[in-house]
């Protein structure tokens, strides 16, 4: 009797709470804060902590003859984390250098971890538990001064009226009604956001599987504008994936792909959210580990292009994160308490080109700039060389030790550039990433074109070049950059972005891609396509494809010699590497290449990522 009162009593409440909700979203005015309140602290943290945590089947259920739905909500009841400790969670947060958490409040499968009283679906109403994590970890965060943020799925695998047509992946709703109606879910969403804000405070919001609304029609059930208003009049900052909004008209930040970073600077304040392993949440049999190098190369490279990076921690059904977690962390840790200055509040680097060694970050210092070159590959020469750089520099340094370094700026008139030499330690002062601090007079000024690197190799992005379609299409970007395509796929005719940051529909003749660069040694390339491709694929192509510069071409299949990881595609997307042909270019200076099609493809769309050319020795 007192179930069924309680049943009656919280749908009362919900549809109380729906009215005053949807009230508040259509007489609430966009908050008083500026984007400086709201964003100064994301752009100025660099480093946050993911963490997925939740119920699991238990294992003894897991071949049973139980529905799907009756194993899930059994894992929801005996759900019961003894060992869980939000200081603890903290502690290793702090120590690993992290400036904010971002926590599952409730993922797909409609969990909610905190006391809800819009819901009985909680970790207070149903599990053994009964203790209000969210609450807890709200409490240990502000004890230690980082900020929390809340992951909330938009999908609901378990609410009644969470209509499975919406679903962002087929056949994942765990009990579908026929009768729902998604209207009355997205009311409820909308009441327990507003509860999350009211009871906890946090400053971010990490919306995640909204795929289903992607149709136009659908998209307004999410009420996009009105929810950023409510979550910025809380001081609360809202990610992309609420709606896919890649080209950030309505909300705060952008949501990279997971595991994805940019190869280059795309202009807005981004997240890179990434996994230690292959898994999001806990899996004792994933022991695919990133390395330490690994971990911290990606910190560096996606703060060079003005980004945070948000590493996922997944705590077991007691509620411990992993020593293999912790061990990395706290290696990411010692390394930031002594080049935290190279990332905490820095600005992106002033280049637009990939360096091959690592990647810059600036910051102002009094009328002068500091610049951080973070060398992931230090060189073995003794020797580090900067192209393009323009200001005068007034010292050199290696962060970690003051230590001066001997510099010089000349000017290669061939080239057209001014090439920075600097002289460095046979050996790299920190295994994984070391840092050299310029301190330069004035504001910084860099050559903004797409550059060789030191290595001599040159990486021509898929993202950065220009686009010439078989028909002119009225209104289309030129430039797959000025897409706004990060997350997914847009329809669109012709060339367009697509999964990944690859270039896709560059498939019949009279279509290509053309990129202008700087090459500063002359010297015979062999030029290398690179393509994505799921790694368990394999690889099929039926079309040609033919490279023009320097006046020479080189036509070929796309025939694979070698697949290779790619460390800002997720494990599971490999390269694939192709060559076309080798040619000579005489002379530095710039230059212009064209990718096009020599024959049409039919049967196969390869996946465009890059054109390398990679000198030949």
């Amino acid at each position: 009797m007192k179930k069924t009162f309680n049943k009656l009593r919280i749908r009362l409440f919900v549809s109380i709470v729906l009215v005053v909700s949807i009230s508040f979203a259509q007489t609430t005015q966009p908050s008083n804060f500026s984007d400086d309140d709201l964003m100064s602290w994301f752009r100025e943290a660099r480093f946050g902590m993911f963490i997925h945590f939740g119920s699991t089947t238990p294992e003894r259920l897991k071949d049973s003859d139980l529905t799907r739905t009756e194993k899930y909500e059994a894992g929801v009841r005996e759900f019961n984390p003894v060992d869980f400790d939000a200081k603890e969670w903290v502690r290793i947060a702090k120590e690993g250098g992290v400036k904010y958490i971002v926590f599952t409040t409730k993922h797909h499968d409609g969990f909610s971890k905190w006391d809800s009283d819009l819901t009985e679906w909680d970790v207070m109403d149903q599990s053994v538990f009964k203790r209000d994590i969210v609450g807890e970890l709200a409490e240990a965060c502000k004890e230690a001064g980082i900020r929390l943020g809340f992951y909330y799925s938009i999908a609901d695998w378990h609410h009644p009226e969470y209509d499975a047509s919406y679903s962002n992946r087929n056949g994942f709703h765990f009990n579908p009604n026929p009768d729902a109606d998604i209207t009355k879910y997205m009311n409820f969403m909308y009441g327990q956001i507003k509860e999350l804000c009211e009871k906890y405070q946090p400053s971010l919001f990490w919306f995640d599987g909204s795929a289903g609304f992607r149709d136009a029609d659908r998209k307004r059930l999410l009420g996009m504008q009105e929810m950023v208003d409510m979550l910025n009049s809380y001081g609360a900052i809202s990610n992309s994936r609420l709606g896919d909004d890649d080209d950030l008209k309505i909300v705060n930040y952008l949501s990279m792909g997971d595991n994805m970073i940019p190869a280059g600077d795309i202009g807005v304040d981004f997240e890179a959210a990434g996994t230690m392993n292959e898994s999001w949440h806990f899996n004792a049999e994933d022991e695919d580990w990133k390395s330490e190098k690994r971990l911290l190369s990606n910190l560096v490279d996606i703060t060079g292009k003005g980004g945070n990076y948000l590493l996922n921690v997944g705590p077991d059904d007691k509620g411990v994160i992993p020593d293999a977690s912790v061990v990395r962390l706290k290696a990411m840790g010692d390394w930031l308490e002594k080049n935290g200055e190279a990332i905490y509040g820095t600005k992106a680097g002033p280049h637009p080109h990939d360096l091959g060694w690592g990647t810059i970050t600036q910051r102002m210092d009094g009328g002068n700039t500091k610049l951080y070159l973070n060398v992931i590959d230090w060189p073995k020469n003794g020797t580090l060389k900067l192209y393009g750089l323009n200001n005068k520099v007034l010292d050199a340094s290696l962060l970690i030790s003051g230590e001066k370094l001997a510099s010089e700026t000349k000017f290669n008139a061939i080239a057209g550039l001014n090439v920075l030499t600097i002289k460095v330690p046979k050996s790299a002062p920190d295994p994984n990433v070391s840092v050299i601090t310029l301190n330069i007079q004035g504001a910084v000024s860099m050559n903004q074109e797409l550059m060789q690197q030191q290595d001599g190799t040159v990486l021509l992005d898929g993202y950065q070049s220009t686009i010439r379609d078989k028909e002119f299409i009225p209104g289309k970007p030129l430039r797959p950059l000025d897409h706004r395509v990060f997350t997914i796929t847009k329809s669109g005719d012709g060339i367009k972005p697509t999964y990944g940051m690859t270039i896709q529909g560059l498939n019949q003749v009279g279509q290509a891609l053309s990129w202008d660069f700087r090459l500063v040694e002359p010297g015979t390339y062999e030029v290398a396509i690179v393509s994505m491709i799921n790694k368990n694929t394999d690889w099929k192509t039926d079309g040609r494809m033919r490279v023009t510069v320097a006046g020479q071409s080189v036509e070929n299949k796309l025939k694979e010699r070698e697949r290779l990881d790619d460390p800002r595609q997720s494990d599971k997307l490999k390269n694939s590497i192709s060559i076309l042909g080798t040619v000579e270019i005489g002379a530095a200076g710039m230059q212009t290449l064209t990718l096009e099609v020599a024959s049409d493809f039919v049967d196969t769309n390869p996946r465009i990522r890059a054109v390398q050319l990679l000198p030949v020795k």
